[in-house]
């Protein structure tokens, strides 16, 4: 008898480094007093990291690992754009430029509550 169901969706979670490389950005930023609330959500495969002002607000930034290939990934980073719908800052194929650029952003962010962050730019 041949089975109707689809294949489950492949998971694409975060390596310990990489991991270490994103919660360093977030424990740096509390510290700071920007960021008081980590989380991580799972929706059909995909892991996503969230960094809030508080618990239960909305996300100030969001990464998410995306799969590109069998052995390549992108990391995007979002936050809340124009009627709340989420605007990419950074992305890259590389974790250590991705978190280089992320920490500018988050730095901007910070400086200025008032401005949105800068426009989406990709790294290499």
């Amino acid at each position: 008898m041949m089975s109707h169901f689809a294949p489950a969706p492949l998971k694409i979670g975060y390596s310990r480094y990489e991991f270490g490389k994103i919660f360093q950005i977030y424990s740096q930023n509390v510290y700071s007093g920007l960021f008081r609330d980590f989380s991580f959500s799972e929706v059909n495969g995909h892991f996503f990291i969230s960094f809030r002002e508080e618990a239960g607000k909305t996300p100030l930034i969001t990464v998410e690992k995306r799969r590109l290939g069998p052995d390549r990934h992108l990391f995007v980073a979002t936050t809340t754009g124009a009627k709340g719908q989420p605007f990419e800052i950074v992305r890259s194929e590389k974790i250590e430029a991705f978190t280089e650029r992320l920490k500018e952003e988050i730095n901007a962010l910070r400086e200025n509550r008032q401005t949105p962050l800068k426009s989406l730019k990709t790294v290499s």
